[in-house]
């Protein structure tokens, strides 16, 4: 056995970063030896001192790698302290060996995360569910229109590309994983990109069939923070969220609804196509004019159909929302 591998050495480690159970005997595809060295040297020292100093890292490289790999992570104050398993296991789903577990060990890794974020979220979706909105300090995701994440793009200062963790782990869909953009770097993972590269790579994705949605906050002055999503129904966490628990005009929060003006459609189907949520019907006839059904209460308010319709015929109408 690897000497970094021994029972309890990992059980020291599964405490300190916790992880789950099950996941143990394949921790060492998650840290390399000299990280689990390095953070088990932090559980020690903890147990002696209350605040634990980091000039035994020397090297400041290994101290950046081991901050952007997730082992580590910054405090309020500033200091390198180590990350909990979710930071670890974002990183490497995404830039990493995600194909190196069984299947059974992601797709339980997946549940895994999942309950998490719906835990995380459970007071705000409880929240908006009485009708009442969340405290300012709390992300909620929230669809936007083509033209509204445009606006977005066009107040935000920097621009950092990143793949959509959430298709790199659920894997449910082939719909295009490098679209995430954030205003943030904290990880120093994201390609900096320019305000037209932000864009086009929205418009892509909306031609591609995924969703707009916003994340998004502001810092104590002001600023913009937060992240632009391209969502798509299979894989991203937010709609996963929705469809467990029931809430699928709640989260991510609906703000419009799309009205068909039957008078100028003509009919071509694409609507039904494009819809995520299956709001459209199309009967496609061979002999007869081919007919086109809307369910609003299937519509979330995306705006993918209305994107793309050429006859004009679909407009999003906003609706009483909290956001």
């Amino acid at each position: 056995m690897k000497p970094y591998m021994r029972p309890e050495i990992l059980k020291t480690l599964e405490k300190q970063i916790h992880s789950p159970d099950f996941v143990r005997p394949w921790l060492d595809r998650f840290y390399q030896p000299e990280e689990i060295d390095i953070l088990v040297r932090f559980n020690e020292a903890a147990r002696v001192h209350k605040s634990v100093e980091t000039d035994w890292i020397v090297d400041v490289k290994i101290l950046e790698r081991l901050l952007k790999r997730g082992v580590l992570k910054r405090n309020k104050m500033g200091a390198p302290v180590p990350a909990d398993f979710h930071t670890r296991y974002d990183i490497w789903a995404v830039f990493e060996g995600f194909k190196d577990l069984p299947e059974e060990i992601r797709n339980r890794l997946n549940q895994w995360e999942l309950d998490a974020y719906i835990r995380r979220h459970k007071a705000d979706v409880e929240t908006l569910a009485a009708g009442n909105i969340p405290k300012p300090d709390r992300v909620i995701p929230r669809y936007l229109l083509l033209d509204e994440t445009l606006a977005v793009l066009d107040e935000a200062d920097q621009f950092y590309l990143w793949p959509c963790n959430c298709r790199s782990m659920i894997q449910a869909c082939t719909k295009p994983v490098y679209v995430c953009i954030r205003f943030e770097n904290s990880q120093g993972q994201g390609y900096e990109i320019s305000r037209e590269k932000a864009k086009q790579i929205v418009r892509d994705a909306n031609k591609s069939g995924l969703m707009q949605s916003g994340e998004l906050g502001r810092d104590e002055k002001g600023k913009l923070t937060g992240a632009v999503c391209n969502c798509c129904p299979d894989c991203c966490f937010p709609h996963l969220l929705a469809k467990e628990r029931g809430v699928e005009k709640l989260w991510p929060v609906s703000r419009y609804l799309a009205k068909l003006d039957g008078e100028s459609c003509n009919a071509c189907g694409l609507c039904a196509k494009r819809c995520p949520f299956h709001a459209f019907g199309f009967d496609r006839k061979k002999e007869k004019k081919s007919r086109l059904s809307f369910d609003p209460d299937q519509c979330r308010g995306c705006g993918l159909c209305a994107e793309t319709c050429p006859g004009e015929a679909i407009r999003m109408e906003g609706i009483d929302s909290l956001y």
